[in-house]
């Protein structure tokens, strides 16, 4: 920097010997394309510095081709104005006949940054600079003064920017995925600031060069606190919005809460492709974002609308890495009265340890979805998108964690697991003495009765509801209340579910507390735009994964007509 400022004075020492003046604008508040971002030099006396009280007016930049000299420089409105003069060396003289002929007139300004910041719109507003050299130029990019400042930077010892058509060295190709690339890190940066009412912080980020990874990190040092808790329950379902989830995933100005939490679930469960999100399902409630007054401001969460399994009191492993071993002890009863004459031994007890073991299996669908449809975030398509990603993995979800075979990447579902209880009816339509004999059982193995269900299958609602606990009594097997998450009604005082995923004439009771299910992330979702390209339809390429396992077989019984 030191040898461009003795440079730039030592060349003011030229003899100028003309006279002539010519008025001219030297640079102006018009926005100026950047590499990356539009810049704008504010003009203001404290926005102004000059390196010398007057110019030195260079060929192209070069401070070893001085022409002339700017003088009696001024702010004029939102414009920074001079006087320029040119010396009588030969290729001053020409250029003062290519300025009387109309040839020469732009001009370009080399200057020093001292400060700047990104405003709302991603602009870089300079604030404070200083002006080092004025040039005559060929092409000029601030077009409404008639002189220039850049078409590309070069920046000289990280400091002096001079700008000049002549100084690009990348392709117009490489350009434009660069200016793309940037805005996507400005905007992806904003949103995640404006999430956090960080717009300030943001700003700063984008000033400094950081990543939108970097940020992230900051942001969350900033504020002390993760803003979604994965293990646990804090985070904010009132502001997750699917729709608006899956419009980031074509416009990066969209990318906001929903894609924080993709990149928090990606901590523990990375993608399978970079240009997918992953959906939390324990968070797809309603959002004030979608939601209009006249709507419920609570949506059903997400699996919970279709599901049966996700409504019962399962254990549940959420924001699984790898594959999760659960001990299952159990021991021989050493509980022994004492007396108190000290002659009573107390028996040992003879702990035995089992294991049964979460691991990770994949299911992938496509969901056809039409063109247009996720340009909308009113409430009936925000529900018609959550209800048509539910319906799709919700309900095969059940099959595999009650029906599963254990096999080709299949769960092992509860009605395939080795040990449960079974009672036939030997052919004939199950009986009230049926549904007692299985609670017996599970009684019988020491599990508490109170967090007992029953699945059934929409099939036999009636036959549970014309049988009769006692003969020649109003007493119906299955006392009808249709409730949420596929509740049907009660027997015994025990809630009834009812599945299509549980095959008709059999019947699951148990405590669903001794059933673990376990989640590696959410849905990782990918938009697939040429599903049926002629037809104007694209899909997205959702993958899940989960697994569940019982812990105790005693803890079930199925209950069959054959």
């Amino acid at each position: 920097m030191n040898k461009v400022n003795n440079n730039l004075s030592e060349s003011l020492e030229m003899e100028i010997r003309s006279s002539e003046f010519f008025d001219a604008t030297l640079s102006t508040e018009n926005p100026v394309q950047r590499e990356y971002q539009e810049e704008v030099l504010l003009h203001s006396p404290e926005n102004i510095e000059l390196h010398t009280k007057n110019l030195p007016l260079l060929m192209n930049h070069d401070p070893n081709e001085q022409v002339g000299v700017v003088e009696g420089i001024k702010i004029i409105g939102k414009r920074l104005v001079g006087k320029v003069r040119l010396g009588n060396s030969p290729i001053a003289q020409a250029m003062l006949q290519d300025i009387k002929d109309g040839i020469r007139e732009n001009l370009s300004i080399g200057y020093q940054i001292l400060h700047s910041y990104i405003n709302d719109e991603g602009q870089r507003i300079v604030d404070k600079f200083k002006v080092l050299e004025a040039s005559l130029v060929s092409i000029p990019a601030d077009k409404s003064a008639g002189i220039g400042r850049s078409v590309s930077c070069i920046n000289n010892n990280g400091r002096f920017f001079v700008r000049s058509l002549a100084t690009q060295r990348v392709s117009n190709m490489e350009t434009k995925r660069e200016i793309r690339s940037e805005r996507e890190r400005v905007n992806e940066i904003l949103a995640l600031a404006d999430q956090h009412n960080k717009r300030e912080l943001g700003k700063e980020a984008i000033e400094s060069g950081y990543s939108v990874s970097e940020f992230r990190a900051e942001l969350l040092d900033e504020i002390q606190t993760r803003p979604i808790s994965f293990g646990g329950s804090s985070y904010n379902a009132q502001e997750y919005s699917v729709v608006r989830a899956l419009q980031g995933l074509e416009d990066v100005t969209k990318r906001g809460y929903e894609w924080e939490v993709s990149k928090d679930l990606e901590r523990n469960h990375p993608k399978t492709n970079p240009n997918s999100i992953i959906l939390d399902t324990r968070v797809m409630t309603g959002s004030s974002a979608t939601t209009q007054t006249s709507v419920a401001s609570n949506i059903e969460p997400f699996l919970q609308q279709k599901s049966v399994i996700a409504n019962l009191n399962t254990r549940n492993f959420d924001g699984l890495v790898g594959d999760l071993t659960i001990p299952v002890g159990n021991s021989a009863s050493g509980f022994t009265a004492i007396t108190t004459d000290g002659t009573t031994q107390v028996a040992q007890t003879d702990i035995s340890i089992a294991s049964k073991t979460l691991t990770a299996h994949r299911f992938g669908d496509v969901v056809p979805l039409s063109y247009g449809l996720l340009q909308q975030a009113t409430p009936d398509v925000e529900s018609f998108v959550r209800n048509n990603l539910a319906d799709t993995f919700a309900k095969n979800r059940d099959d595999q964690i009650l029906a599963g075979s254990g096999s080709s990447g299949n769960v092992l579902g509860v009605l395939n697991t080795t040990g449960i209880n079974a009672v036939s009816n030997s052919g004939t339509e199950v009986t009230f003495a049926n549904f007692l004999s299985a609670l017996s059982l599970i009684g019988a193995d020491e599990v508490n009765l109170s967090n007992v269900a029953l699945i059934i299958n929409p099939a036999n609602i009636d036959n549970l509801v014309s049988a009769v606990k006692y003969s020649s009594t109003a007493s119906p097997l299955l006392d009808m209340e249709i409730g949420e998450g596929g509740l049907v009604g009660s027997m015994m005082g025990f809630p009834v579910y009812a599945t299509t995923k549980i095959s008709p004439d059999n019947y699951l009771m148990g405590d669903f507390s001794y059933l673990a299910v376990g989640n590696w992330g959410g849905i990782e979702v990918a938009m697939n735009p040429f599903y049926d390209d002629r037809r104007f339809i694209q899909s997205l390429n959702a993958i899940i994964t989960f697994d569940s396992v019982v812990l105790n077989p005693n803890a079930f019984c199925l209950i069959t007509k054959a």
